[in-house]
């Protein structure tokens, strides 16, 4: 049981209401692609995470990225982390204040904006009082959506159209891989996942294995799933233009199961980032608490209202950076590690090299989709 608390701990940090925006970049980009799309970026995910629990057993003590960046690569890396870090989180923040917004409007009509300022309250308030069960609400959200995807998918059975399967436009290509890339930053969850494990470590390689295989199959169906209903009609969060697509029980369930994947997220994001300024920056708890939300509530206000590009903003520069310091922290550890792991990699140079190269280019496209946006 400790063996699959582990693997349901990486797999639940790694499937989030990301997945929500996966349909809508599929069916942009077309069925085939996007599923190499998910493929690729998901078996160079499932090589990072082993990369970066190697760095993790070959080092005594307990850290967090930003502690084994300082450790190996320099004080000046961990800065750099930590921004990544705190950007990241207020770009998740703001992705799921829109997307619930979106999701609340679909159920009970309305206005999204109206919405998603409700959603980010009452989020709020739950994170000001404080939530310890936000992560088993996580570990729960892995079953909970193998339920719905599977109730969706017996459900769209009768509702395919197979002629959404043949439109294809590679010119969406790096629309999608934002957004994809961000389905799958999940590396960090090795550190929970090491505790889990702690006294087991040489079980942690085959529970990242099968933890980030699930995640590439669950995508691939509940994509394939949604655009075969819904096609070029497929919304941006996915729930929203099936419930119009299948029905009224459609629109609520499909849309209560994306407001509780969002909420459970934003509450586990929220719960971090509040740890973080807490704890590394040593604010008070009202300061930290209104530092997890004005940013969310500010950039909303204003006009941050695409959850797409939101989620591959996000995508981009969570892997472009953390992925990145990662590769570097595995390299690095095999030089100056103080604990003999209970796996070892090859040195894996040109592996490194190409996922390197894969993370910077989206971070790349992110900025400059940003710029010529604007």
């Amino acid at each position: 049981m400790k063996f699959w608390e582990g693997v349901s701990t990486l797999v639940g940090m790694i499937i989030g209401a990301g997945v929500l925006g996966l349909p809508f970049v599929i069916a942009q980009v077309g069925v085939l692609p996007g599923i190499i799309l998910l493929v690729v970026v998901g078996v160079a995910a499932l090589v990072l995470n082993l990369m970066f629990a190697e760095v993790v057993l070959r080092t005594k003590g307990k850290h967090q990225v930003a502690g084994y960046a300082k450790k190996y690569l320099g004080n000046k890396v961990k800065i750099l982390e930590i921004l990544s870090m705190v950007i990241n989180g207020y770009g998740i923040l703001l992705a799921y204040v829109i997307g619930s917004g979106i999701a609340l409007s679909a159920m009970f009509g309305g206005s999204p904006f109206i919405f998603g300022l409700i959603f980010l309250a009452v989020m709020g308030y739950i994170l000001f009082f404080g939530l310890k069960i936000v992560k088993v609400f996580e570990l729960w959200m892995v079953f909970i959506f193998i339920v719905v995807m599977a109730i969706i998918l017996v459900i769209s059975g009768y509702s395919v159209d197979y002629s959404n399967f043949y439109h294809t436009d590679i010119s969406k290509t790096f629309l999608a891989y934002g957004v994809i890339l961000f389905a799958f930053s999940g590396a960090a969850a090795v550190v929970p996942l090491r505790e889990v494990l702690r006294k087991s470590e040489k079980k942690i390689k085959k529970a990242i294995i099968i933890a980030s295989i699930v995640p590439i199959v669950l995508y691939i169906l509940f994509s394939v799933a949604v655009v075969g209903v819904t096609g070029l009609e497929t919304s941006d969060v996915a729930t929203v233009g099936l419930g119009q697509k299948i029905g009224t029980y459609m629109i609520l369930f499909g849309n209560l199961f994306a407001i509780f994947a969002m909420a459970t997220s934003f509450l586990s994001k929220g719960v971090i980032l509040k740890e973080l300024f807490m704890f590394d920056f040593k604010l008070s708890r009202i300061n930290s608490w209104l530092l997890i939300l004005l940013p969310p509530l500010i950039l909303f206000i204003f006009g941050l209202h695409n959850f797409i590009a939101t989620l591959g903003l996000v995508g981009g520069l969570s892997m472009g950076v953390s992925g990145s310091i990662m590769v570097l922290l595995f390299w690095k550890s095999k030089k100056m590690g103080d604990r003999n792991p209970e796996f070892s990699l090859p040195n894996f140079r040109g592996v490194g090299v190409v996922l390197m190269g894969m993370f910077i280019l989206g971070l790349v496209y992110s900025v400059w989709e940003v710029f010529m946006s604007h």
